[in-house]
Parts: structure tokens; sequence; C-alpha cells
């Protein structure tokens, strides 16, 4: 695995990760395949010239700007699941490259850098997360309502 660090700003950094020796199944799983759908159905209803499944596309597209990049960034690493964390070990793949320009960013700072990208915004998904939970039993019962 490689993480790319990109300096945007003199405060903020964009972390971008590129899987190396990424091994494709001959046969996609329903994840892939469900994701493969929901995107082409989402680029056709973005090809609408009106009607209700174009205001869908807008304001889902309008709720997407809303998410800030580092977000997006962390996005691109994928989760180490123990089934992964064992492959990766059995295959001597365990270390990660981290690839960023020494002249912005310094080496002794990059550490820091990346553990800042991977916690500063926790405290928010957990309140978040928490609201979430006490709004689920109110709502609930409104899914169940016939419309």
């Amino acid at each position: 695995m490689r993480l790319y660090l990109l300096p945007i700003s003199t405060r903020r950094a964009l972390l971008y990760c590129q899987r190396l020796n990424v091994s494709v199944s001959k046969e996609p799983s329903y994840l892939d395949k469900g994701t493969e759908k929901a995107a082409k159905l989402w680029s056709n209803w973005e090809e609408k010239e009106s009607g209700w499944q174009k205001k869908v596309v807008d304001w889902g597209n309008i709720a997407l700007k809303r998410i800030p990049f580092e977000e997006w960034g962390l996005k691109s690493i994928p989760p180490l699941s123990a089934r992964r964390q064992l492959e990766e070990l059995e295959a001597g793949e365990a270390t990660v490259e981290v690839s960023f320009p020494s002249i912005v960013i310094p080496r002794e700072d990059v550490q820091e850098v990346l553990r800042k990208l991977g916690t500063e915004r926790e405290a928010l998904h957990k309140s978040r997360m928490i609201y979430c939970f006490i709004g689920m039993p109110i709502s609930a019962p409104i899914a169940l309502l016939p419309v």
C-alpha cells in the first residue's frame, strides 16, 4: 500500500491511498455488483432532463459537496480486517510507503500529519452517531406508514 500526502495549504493536506498488488477475483462479489448497479442507476438519473429522479440527483450532489476533501481521501484507505491483515503478513506486504514532498512537509512531521488526518473529526462522527441512534426509534414508525 502506498500513501500519497499532498499539501493543499500550510495547515491542510490531502491523503490518497494506492493499493498495490490488488488481486482481482474472476467473479465479482455481491457488493461489487451492487455498487456497479447503483453507479449505473445514478448516472442514468443524472442524464435525465427533468423530473423527480433529476431532483434526487441534484439534492444528492449538493449533500456530497458538503463532505470535506479530507473525508474523501480517507475513503481511499481500505479497512484493515483480520483476514486482510493475515494475508498481508503472510505475503510480506505489511509495509506502507508514504510519498510526500519533503520540501513542504518535514520528515519528522509526517506521522503527526497522518495521525491528525485520521483522528481530527472523530469526535464529530461520534456525536452524530449518537444523535442517529437517538433518532432511530423516533423515525422508525414513520417508515412503516404506507405512502
